[in-house]
């Protein structure tokens, strides 16, 4: 925890936490506050709220670099990196915000808000777009039929997958597949073409 992001006022027993944007000294006031309030019940749960504190104050920290905020109230790196990764991972899965907002040691509400600064959408509309884009991998890959695809993708079935694949794309996913894979001839023959004539 570096030393010049907490200190206590001897006068108030405040904490007073400097050189860290307003939203992550609110988030460790929150924690640290929780941790004093319930030490004598439940230590157990008093010593994750003081490491998820530390992991706060350590990710603003910019010593080794490792730690560095992508932009003021965003995700630090090695969060971003765990997250994308999870994601990726757990794609055919449902995934919630609360198990994300776990692997980056942060409160749900605070992550969602430090996601959306770092990635620009929500995490659900993040984790939607993934879907989305595994699925299109998989049409122009694969003969896989769209129902087999929908759960691969971690959708319901295969009409959440035309809904959501619609609206983000304005095709269904039977007619985008269809126009891709017809245009793939196309464009081999046009590159051959150009080639004969370079020749």
């Amino acid at each position: 925890m570096p030393t010049n992001a907490l200190t206590v006022d001897p006068r108030t027993s405040r904490f007073q936490l400097t050189d860290i944007d307003g939203a992550t000294s609110s988030e460790v006031s929150r924690l640290l506050l929780g941790a004093m309030t319930c030490i004598e019940r439940d230590e157990a749960s008093a010593i994750d709220l003081v490491r998820k504190a530390s992991s706060l104050l350590g990710a603003q920290g910019n010593g080794n670099g490792t730690g560095a905020r992508v932009a003021s109230g965003g995700l630090a790196r090695w969060q971003i990196k765990r997250v994308e990764a999870h994601i990726e991972d757990r794609i055919s899965h449902s995934i919630s915000v609360d198990e994300l907002a776990r692997l980056a040691n942060l409160s749900t509400s605070y992550f969602s808000t430090a996601f959306k600064v770092s990635f620009g959408v929500s995490p659900h509309t993040y984790v939607v777009r993934r879907r989305v884009e595994h699925a299109k991998a998989r049409m122009l890959e694969t003969n896989a039929p769209l129902c087999e695809i929908a759960l691969d993708c971690g959708m319901a079935d295969q009409a959440h997958l035309s809904r959501v694949f619609r609206r983000m794309t304005g095709a269904t996913p039977s007619a985008w597949r269809r126009h891709r894979l017809l245009a793939k001839p196309a464009q081999a023959s046009e590159t051959a073409e150009t080639a004969l004539r370079t020749v």
